[in-house]
Order: structure tokens, then sequence, then C-alpha cells
């Protein structure tokens, strides 16, 4: 078996390991091998697509991948595990004068100097670095913490990484439910936008961005709810999807933003099919 055969046989093993995803090599050589490829001499990186996307998968694939064939250690960062906790939320919320800011999500919910502590750590090798893990059945941090000895890449992932602050006119229009009942001053949508300039300065210390673009937002409330049932170990719960069609609504403005703006702006655009498998990879 050749060196190549053997890293894609790597690959559809490691992807069905964590999706039970059968891809064929053809398909992995186009996609994931090459993107690998691509990665290999990379010292930062930043992930970004919506719910269900695939971001921890490939964060996940990318880390098993350098760890067997290159010998590097890959450090993976959720900007997730950075939420404030509920009760930091719920003064955020007091604060802001909005009850919105009560549900994590949107920037300002993070607790964005000890990511920023943990990256400039990370990047200037002052190890054991210990990153915060965020349980998001209980909605709080868990009383344990990650610790991390060396990082070759560091990988940031998350819905909201690298994106722009919103154009003021695509700010103004309401687009769901919750922004034209409960945000009709844009009270909550201005204070995230505002509060995204400051993660410029975060988004600023990685060197290479891949988007992954979906092919439509109405894909998003099936897959965030497939998500959420392997994550609670259920097969099915009609509560849970309501409630989860009402929280997706709290990340719908800035995701479809997001799919406008960042294609332009990212140095790999990933584009998913319904069955949320790539189905393009562009490189710039």
């Amino acid at each position: 078996m050749s060196d190549i055969q053997t890293k894609i046989k790597f690959i559809q093993y490691s992807l069905n390991k964590l999706t039970s995803e059968s891809i064929s090599n053809t398909e992995i050589k186009d996609t994931y091998f090459k993107l690998f490829n691509q990665l290999h001499n990379k010292k930062t990186l930043m992930i970004a697509g919506s719910q269900g996307s695939g971001k921890s998968t490939l964060s996940l694939l990318i880390k098993t991948y350098f760890k067997k064939f290159y010998k590097k250690d890959v450090v993976i960062l959720s900007i997730d595990d950075f939420y404030l906790s509920s009760h930091q939320r719920k003064q955020l919320a007091n604060k802001s004068k909005t009850n919105l800011f009560k549900t994590r999500g949107v920037p300002g919910t993070h607790n964005l100097k000890s990511l920023n502590n943990s990256i400039d750590k990370l990047k200037a090798n002052k190890f054991p670095v210990y990153l915060p893990v965020f349980d998001k059945v209980t909605d709080n941090k868990k009383n344990y913490t990650r610790k991390v000895n060396k990082a070759d890449l560091i990988i940031l992932e998350g819905w909201c990484v690298g994106t722009k602050p919103v154009e003021p006119s695509y700010l103004k229009k309401n687009i769901n439910e919750l922004e034209k009942k409960s945000d009709p001053d844009m009270i909550w949508r201005t204070s995230y936008n505002q509060a995204l300039i400051e993660y410029q300065k975060l988004f600023n210390k990685f060197n290479y961005y891949i988007f992954i673009k979906l092919p439509d937002w109405k894909y998003v409330i099936n897959w965030k709810y497939k998500q959420e049932l392997n994550l609670r170990s259920l097969r099915s719960d009609n509560h849970l999807k309501k409630k989860l069609y009402i929280f997706i609504q709290y990340y719908e403005k800035l995701s479809k933003w997001m799919s406008l703006t960042c294609p332009d702006i990212c140095n790999v655009l990933i584009t998913l099919d319904k069955n949320q498998k790539m189905s393009k990879i562009l490189y710039k």
C-alpha cells in the first residue's frame, strides 16, 4: 500500500469512527487529503461554520492526522468552552437592559480575556496551559480544566470566529420572530455587534482561516437537533426540537451575515451539500 493510500485509509477510518459516515477513497483524496496537505506547515488556524456544519469533526480529524503522519501536537480551542457562566450572562443582561444576553451564543457572551490569555500562552510556549471546558447541558463550566503541554498547531473553532461586524443596514432588518418581538429597539443586536469589534484582536492572532458554508439556513435546525440528541444520548425529543427552533434564532442573523461575507475573507471555502458532506473546496 502506497503512502497516499495509507493516509486515505486512515482518514476514512477516522471519519467513520467520528461520524459513522462512509465516504469513498476518491472523495477523501479530493477533499480531506488535499486539505490536510495544504495545512501541514501552519501554526494557527481558525475554522468557522454554522451549527452542525462539522467544525468539531474537521478539527478532530486534523488533530489525529497530524499526530499520526506529522508527529505534531494539535491543540483545539472551541470558542464554546469560553462562554460566560449563566450567572455572568444574567449580570450582562441586566447591564445591557436586554434578557437576550442570558442565552449563550452571540459575541459578548464569551470570556474574551480568558480566551486571549490562553492563546497568548500557547503561542509563547508557556506550558502547561489549562483550558476551560463548558458543559452545554448544564449551561455552565465544568469543574475541571484541560491541561496542554505542547502546541505545534493551534486551532480555534467556533460558529462566529473570523467574522466582521454586521453592516448597519443588514443589522436593522428583522429576519426572525426573536428579533421582531424581543429586540425591537435593537439593543441586543447593537450590543453584540459592538462587542465584535473587540473580537477582531482575537481573530488577528490567527493567520489561516477555513469557512464552512451551508447550502441553506433551513438545514441548521435538523443538523443542530441531531447534534444535541447525540450529546444527550437520545433518539428523539420533540420538546428539545421546539426549544432549538427558538435557540437557533439567536444565531441566525450573524450566521447569514457570515455566509454573505466570510467567503471573501477566508483562505479556504468549504461548501456543504444538504447531507452535510463537502461538495466543493475552494483554495485562495
